[in-house]
């Protein structure tokens, strides 16, 4: 959705193999509907205020691309980045998407969102937006379940090259040694909810049944 004044983006990571749930890949998956894993983890994303908005495709990047258009009623059309890089862990896949976001320069934050999470809600995503550009000093926002943070977070564009030189398989985690400065939002058992195993898939499938 686009807006006056500074925005915060959308990266959704989309890069991974998913090996652990092979030969289905978890974000090909259909729910009670039909709909695929990442198409349903997008719908709430181009639901929310977070503009412009980045998938980063790798691993099967042609049929998660496909999947990821495949609903109707998407608010918008993602632009997608391939990582080349995605096979050297996740930190190449957020970097991949951390570039795209920094071209725009009206961009105040980036919320990074996996697509293997499509309990999360409009609602909170939405949130966390406005929680931040409150806030802007502020290095970020995460969510927060039973004192426990999750996904999504949202970074502050100061971070952006922090995010850009991160290696490996470690994603932004150590970056959250800011925790005490980053704000804080109450959220659902939905920010810690994954689909990392065939019996997890299962689950999935018999999710939104009223579509």
């Amino acid at each position: 959705m686009t807006q006056a004044g500074p925005s915060v983006a959308a990266i959704v990571l989309a890069a991974g193999s998913s090996s652990r749930t092979h030969p289905m890949h978890k974000l090909l998956a259909p729910d009670a509907t039909g709909l695929p894993m990442i198409a349903r983890t997008l719908r709430a994303v181009t639901a929310s205020r977070a503009s412009p908005l980045t998938v980063v495709l790798g691993h099967r990047a042609a049929e998660i691309r496909t999947a990821a258009l495949t609903d109707r009623q998407a608010g918008c059309t993602p632009r997608f980045v391939t990582a080349p890089d995605h096979a050297c862990g996740l930190s190449r896949t957020l970097a991949a998407g951390v570039r795209a976001a920094s071209a725009h320069p009206g961009v105040a934050g980036a919320l990074v969102c996996l697509g293997d999470m499509p309990l999360i809600d409009t609602a909170l995503i939405d949130r966390m937006i406005e929680t931040f550009l409150a806030h802007p000093d502020r290095p970020g926002v995460m969510p927060m379940h039973d004192g426990r943070r999750g996904n999504p977070i949202l970074w502050s564009r100061a971070l952006f090259p922090a995010l850009l030189a991160l290696t490996g398989d470690q994603g932004a985690r150590h970056l959250l040694r800011h925790e005490t400065t980053m704000l804080q939002v109450a959220a659902g058992p939905e920010i810690a909810a994954d689909f990392d195993t065939p019996a997890r898939l299962a689950d999935f499938a018999r999710c939104f049944t009223d579509g």
